[in-house]
């Protein structure tokens, strides 16, 4: 198994800071996050709460596949406690979470850039890093503790072993994840 340097980034932590990878995933993420956010807010204005989950099904995947095209590296979203069994996150994502929700503010923050992250590059080359999604208000529509009916119907439906309600506004709700192969 290849040695890997794992950085919680901090401000301390210079080896990452210079890492140009660490730069372009933040971009990336800033990049599909925004866009992902947009779609949500559109989503829910024209069609109500239950149209968003359409938005997280089918555009979210279409997006993060784009990004990774463009970019070279692989783009997703991950969770601990993931909607689709097709998803589960891998040993280090696993990891990596358990960081980030040990380093998150335990209340809603403002600015998503405060957010934790995590980077770490392997000796072959590659590098992996996590951006933390919290829980935001707008979330909680699916993945709150309360859901309206309409909602839950369609969550059940589409997923019948859904892990993802129950959350409370600003816990670690997964990650988005870059994954930056060897050259």
């Amino acid at each position: 198994m290849p040695a890997l340097l794992v950085v919680l980034v901090t401000a301390s932590s210079v080896a990452a800071e210079e890492d140009e990878r660490l730069f372009m995933s933040r971009a990336l993420v800033g990049e599909f996050a925004g866009e992902l956010m947009g779609e949500l807010k559109w989503a829910i204005e024209s069609g109500g709460p239950a149209a968003a989950i359409g938005v997280c099904r089918d555009l979210a995947p279409g997006i993060a596949s784009r990004l990774s095209r463009q970019s070279g590296a692989a783009i997703s979203r991950v969770s601990a406690r993931y909607r689709n069994p097709l998803n589960v996150p891998e040993p280090w994502q696993i990891s990596a979470l358990e960081i980030l929700a040990a380093e998150m503010p335990g209340a809603p923050v403002a600015d998503p850039l405060a957010l934790p992250e995590h980077f770490e590059a392997d000796e072959q080359g590659g590098a992996r890093y996590l951006k933390a999604i919290a829980v935001a208000p707008l979330c909680l529509t699916c993945h709150g503790e309360v859901l309206a009916a309409p909602v839950a119907a369609e969550l059940s439906a589409d997923y019948p072993h859904d892990r993802a309600t129950g959350y409370r506004l600003g816990e670690l709700r997964g990650a988005f994840s870059v994954v930056w192969p060897a050259p």
